[in-house]
């Protein structure tokens, strides 16, 4: 292994080695610890941020800061504002604190720092007499930003995707990913899933173990159990005469005789009706039905 190192006199950030050579912790840890160590006083160290910004999940930014925590590299400590509010302090050590002697590094190594000086350049900045200042986000970090202007579906389903972490721990997902998983959620909508239904889907049978990976777990789970698409019933035709059902669109069998059967019916009703008031006449006025018979002509 060849090791190319450049010399640097500002932009970087000193950490001895004994720190990148501790054995108890693992490379994850080490790496963590090296980026909260480059980032200025009052920047945000919690699990969600810090997940955020690592491929890692959060389970695993979870288990590093409870390694850093262990020994000695990371203390978190609950207080509470004038106010009331409830919030964490968390203060990061380049040594394991109140640790009075630190792990020998090899002393065949060559060290890792400057080539003759021990200046530690705390964070980028533009001249050394100027206050630190955080650099510019990557444009990853910019487009993820974005992603929060989605149309007002994406942003339902993003929404009820936080609802079902704030239920259950194990599912805890950020706003990134949640707003990628959306659209498994909106297809579970437009085919008549319930918001109910989904939380089910998703919080029913979880590991006891608990989840590794949220995202990947809510996905897949998404994805197995999506519902089948709705089946609509056919249409049924009608007939464009009387409006009746038939089997194949256009006149029934009554609409395409001449002489319809209603028809007949109506009238053979009036020849009737004709010949009884007649009848009725004849007997109110006294008079024989033949005499009043050429009427019925």
């Amino acid at each position: 292994m060849h090791i190319h190192r450049s010399a640097r006199t500002r932009f970087f950030t000193t950490l001895g080695n004994e720190v990148l050579r501790d054995n108890r912790l693992s490379f994850c840890a080490r790496g963590i610890l090296g980026h909260l160590l480059s980032l200025p006083d009052g920047q945000r160290g919690d699990i969600r941020t810090l997940a955020d910004r690592t491929p890692e999940g959060r389970e695993r930014v979870a288990s590093a800061l409870r390694e850093l925590e262990a020994f000695g590299y990371l203390r978190r400590a609950k207080k509470r504002t004038p106010e009331g509010r409830i919030y964490t302090e968390v203060d990061v050590f380049d040594t394991p604190e109140g640790s009075s002697a630190q792990v020998a590094a090899n002393p065949g190594s060559p060290g890792s720092g400057d080539l003759g000086a021990s200046s530690d350049g705390d964070h980028p900045v533009n001249e050394r007499d100027e206050e630190p200042a955080l650099p510019a986000p990557p444009a990853e970090a910019v487009e993820a930003g974005r992603e929060g202007d989605g149309d007002e579906d994406t942003n339902a389903s993003a929404d009820l995707l936080a609802r079902v972490a704030r239920t259950e721990p194990k599912l805890s997902l950020g706003r990134r990913e949640a707003l990628q998983l959306a659209p498994l959620v909106t297809e579970w909508r437009r085919r008549g899933a319930s918001d109910l239904h989904v939380v089910g889907a998703l919080t029913a049978g979880l590991p006891s173990g608990g989840v590794y990976h949220p995202a990947r777990f809510i996905e897949t789970r998404l994805r197995s159990k999506m519902p089948a698409e709705r089946s609509t019933a056919p249409l049924r035709s009608e007939c464009d005469g009387c409006g009746v059902p038939v089997v194949e669109s256009g006149l029934c069998r009554s609409c395409r005789e001449i002489e319809p059967v209603a028809v007949r019916a109506s009238a053979e009703f009036a020849d009737v009706r004709a010949r009884g008031a007649l009848l009725a006449r004849a007997a109110l006025r006294g008079v024989s039905v033949d005499a009043l018979m050429p009427a019925l002509a």
